[in-house]
């Protein structure tokens, strides 16, 4: 080695212990990511509490959609048990159809009606206030239609939060949870969202017990045939739950 080299060499050695001091051990860079540093994740921080509570609310939501999907045509042929359970418009309607003919104390019904289909409501509008327009990417994806899906609807619901949260409970595909949590990021607050979701729900689920009403013997001849055959509709969703569950499992291995 030349005495040229070594002054060389020794320089270099000097710049990367200095590069080394200055990166830290914890350089975001080089360094292992934290668990929550996922950008699939709605969170742009270390979670705290409540982020960790309303992750695990929507993740136990998520679940209960999972176990409720096969068990709605078998509920459905009960329409007050499934009315009180899910809320959902048909078993709403059918359960008005059921008290015109079997009799009941509708004004329970209509209650608990309205109370079951607001129940995860407010999870969605705290996701959007504590994570703003992130949870809007987590709900929609981030491709570059999903992304003007979400602007969409949060320019709605910044100009019509009011009529934002009424219109989810009109007979339309609109994005319930993408709404409720676009509303959270607007700034609604809890008490003023939560009269309206509540207020809205009341009036439409007593509408559509009116509407069964109304119908009367026919809607309830066809709940009496649908149950004939809902164990057959259960078995067929869970044929194709599984089969799909199977295949994403098998194109994930390959």
């Amino acid at each position: 080695m030349t005495d040229e080299q070594q002054p060389s060499q020794a320089a270099s050695a000097d710049e990367a212990e200095t590069g080394a001091r200055l990166a830290g051990p914890g350089d975001e860079t080089t360094g292992p990511k934290e668990w929550w540093d996922d950008p699939r994740l709605p969170w742009r921080h270390k979670p705290g509490r409540a982020d960790i509570a309303c992750y695990t609310a929507i993740a136990i939501i998520g679940v209960w959609a999972l176990v409720m999907l096969p068990l709605r045509p078998l509920l459905l042929a009960n329409p007050p048990l499934s009315a009180l359970i899910n809320g959902g418009r048909a078993s709403v309607v059918a359960t008005g159809a059921w008290v015109e003919v079997n009799g009941g104390p509708i004004i329970l019904y209509w209650l608990g009606a309205t109370l079951s289909i607001v129940k995860f409501d407010w999870v969605y509008w705290w996701a959007g206030s504590l994570w703003g327009h992130a949870i809007l990417e987590s709900f929609t994806g981030r491709s570059r239609m999903s992304k003007r899906r979400a602007e969409i609807v949060l320019r709605f619901t910044h100009r019509y939060e009011t009529l934002a949260v009424i219109a989810t409970y009109l007979p339309l595909p609109l994005p319930m949870a993408l709404i409720y949590a676009a509303v959270g990021v607007s700034g609604m607050r809890l008490r003023k969202f939560l009269v309206i979701d509540i207020l809205a729900a009341a009036l439409t689920q007593a509408g559509y017990l009116a509407l069964g009403w109304w119908i009367g013997e026919p809607a309830v001849r066809i709940v009496k045939v649908y149950a004939d055959y809902s164990w057959y509709l259960t078995i067929a969703i869970l044929v194709v739950m599984l089969g799909t569950w199977w295949w994403r499992r098998s194109r994930k291995g390959s």
